[in-house]
Order: C-alpha cells, then structure tokens, then sequence
C-alpha cells in the first residue's frame, strides 16, 4: 500500500493517496494543546502526507493509467480540475 507520513513533536498521521487516514499518533503532550490547535496540527499532517502519498501513486502507475482511472495530470492545478458548480460566486 502506498502511503505519506507527516509528523510535528506531537502529532504524527499516515494516509493513503486522497487522504483516508491510515493511522493517528498523538504524544502526551498532544493532549495539552487546546482542541482547535490539536485538530489544525491533524489537518494540515493529513494535508502533508496526502499530498506526499499521491506524488508517490503518480511515480508508480504507467502514464496510461492516469487518463483510464480518470487521474489528472501531476502538477495540474487544482483550479483547473475543480467543477465550475463549486466555485465561490
């Protein structure tokens, strides 16, 4: 399974590529932190790995793989691939 792993002092994640979360390390001093400081650290680790665990799902499918499964191209711009419906108006 392809994975990223992200961590700080107190807070370590493992996620596949897309971001579902694999695993959460929390340190003891993890939970000293207040509750919206302690879920901003899990958010952007999550953010990290997954970014790190999708640059490793591009290097090991062959590029055909890509266009089937519908996968934009790496370093497309998010902007680029988000649908017009969701956009801020």
């Amino acid at each position: 399974m392809i994975t990223g792993k992200a961590a700080d002092r107190t807070v370590a994640v493992e996620v596949a590529p897309g971001g579902a979360l694999q695993e959460l390390t929390l340190e003891a001093s993890a939970l000293r932190l207040e509750p919206d400081e302690l879920a901003r650290r899990i958010l952007l680790l999550t953010a990290a790995a997954s970014a790190r665990a999708t640059a490793s799902l591009w290097h090991t499918l062959p590029e055909g793989d890509l266009d089937a499964l519908g996968l934009s191209v790496p370093g497309e711009p998010a902007e680029e691939t988000t649908p017009e419906s969701w956009r801020a108006q």
